[in-house]
This record gives C-alpha cells, structure tokens and sequence, in this order.
C-alpha cells in the first residue's frame, strides 16, 4: 500500500496490514499539511470480531497501530477499556 500525500508517495509498511486477512468494512481520511491519517476497520476472516488498524503519516515516517482491549481489574464488568498496540 502506498500514501499520497502533498505530491510525495510513502510506502505503508507490510506490517500495518498483512498480518491480518479481513474484509474492509470501513474507510476513513483525516489530514492536513503536516500529515495524514487512515483508519481500517474489518472483520478477520479467524474471528468474530471487528479489527481497526491506524495508520499515521507524519513527515516521511508512517506509524501503525491496531485497536485492542486492554482489560484493567479495577474498571466496572461493563466497562470496555481500548489500547493501541504497535504493528511494526
């Protein structure tokens, strides 16, 4: 996968996406002048779940992290607490 960006392409790094085989769900852009960010979200194909994975683009550095539960023991039975884990 590959970033356009202000004219200048940037390579996204195989391990923001290739370790997971899913369906797109859900496409979504947020950028500026400075950089860019993309955020994934789809069902892997071995589970029942859905997957996010951002992808950040600032300067000539791209940054990826995947969206999981970090489950805390003080945080109430209802509560879904989120983290961001580094792919690369």
């Amino acid at each position: 996968m590959r970033i356009e960006h202000n004219g200048q392409w940037t390579d996204v790094p195989k391990e923001c996406l290739s370790v997971f085989a899913f369906g797109v769900d859900e496409v979504s852009l947020s950028g500026d002048d400075r950089g860019l960010g993309i955020a994934i979200i789809g069902k892997p194909t071995e589970r029942d779940e859905r997957l996010k994975v951002l992808i950040f683009k600032h300067g000539d550095e791209v940054f990826c992290d995947q969206v999981v539960r970090c489950p805390n023991l003080d945080d109430p039975p209802d509560y879904i607490r989120k983290c961001s884990r580094d792919l690369r």
